[in-house]
């Protein structure tokens, strides 16, 4: 493992304190760390050095203590589960105080991970694995580009996370686009590259929405539908506003789709689309009056 104390996840997130039982924890930091190997695509991570492993392991200690407070915020016994409170020196948090404190948590673990991704572009062993790989395989190649092209946050672990969603859009897009997709996007102009990757960033980014939890979206479209009433109470978003969001990505997506196709079409010689300004006064067909 590459955090073995209590001393060390104390200095890692400021709030596991180093005289607490470290056999406690163990299992959980155990599991964190294995979860992050495997998303990774990596045996172990105490191959990392430096920044890279200092990364690592304070995104480990994040997410291991989250997960522990959130179990132990009443004490299991034998008897079943209670709340102890010293009423003259103590109180029992609010809801809104422990969702907070978790956000907190999470928004570091997030940047732990950001940081390591990073770091990581370098690393050989990562080189190898299977997310690097497919990651070159797709038109859009960093979480720069990605953020560039929606507006999103730029994380590199979020480019992780959708690299599935990212390889799904492509596939589709690729149909769209016809025989030779790769090959002609790489060789085509500046334009229809563009339309090309808008439509594979906005097509992944709804597959993403539809299919995960808030909780895997990037920070930045998580607050639009989540909002905090003056402290006292978090209200939690609403299906629609939600729904509304998707269906507009969505419309989004088809419209980049179709420009590809238009810029493809007249990248082979087809005529140029004429659109008019104003609809043709046919009196056959009157749309309004001259």
């Amino acid at each position: 493992m590459i955090i073995t104390t209590a001393e060390e996840l104390r200095n890692l997130t400021g709030s596991y304190y180093a005289n607490n039982d470290f056999s406690k924890i163990e299992n959980t930091v155990k599991a964190v760390e294995q979860e992050l190997c495997s998303t990774l695509g990596m045996q172990t991570l105490e191959s990392l050095a430096d920044e890279s492993l200092l990364a690592a392991r304070q995104a480990v200690a994040f997410m291991a203590t989250m997960r522990f407070f959130r179990l132990n915020d009443i004490s299991h016994e034998h008897e079943g589960r209670k709340v102890k409170i010293d009423k003259e020196n103590e109180a029992r948090p609010f809801e809104w105080q422990l969702a907070r404190d978790d956000r907190a948590h999470l928004e570091e673990y997030y940047r732990a991970l950001d940081r390591l991704i990073s770091l990581l572009q370098d690393n050989d062993a990562f080189k190898q694995s299977r997310i690097y790989k497919r990651a070159q395989s797709l038109i859009i190649h960093d979480a720069d580009s990605l953020s560039y092209l929606t507006g999103v946050d730029p994380s590199p672990w979020l480019y992780v996370r959708m690299l599935p969603y990212l390889d799904e859009s492509q596939r589709f897009v690729a149909k769209a686009y016809g025989t030779g997709f790769r090959t002609a996007i790489a060789e085509a102009d500046d334009e229809l590259q563009h339309a090309a990757q808008m439509s594979v960033a906005l097509g992944g980014l709804a597959l993403m929405g539809r299919r995960t939890s808030l909780e895997t979206m990037p920070y930045g479209l998580m607050k639009l539908f989540e909002s905090d009433g003056g402290g006292n109470r978090r209200d939690t978003p609403a299906i629609d506003e939600l729904d509304h969001y998707l269906k507009h990505l969505s419309k989004e997506h088809r419209y980049w789709v179709e420009e590809m196709k238009r810029l493809r079409d007249e990248a082979a010689g087809a005529e140029k689309a004429q659109h008019l300004q104003m609809p043709e006064n046919n009196r056959h067909n009157k749309y309004m009056s001259v």
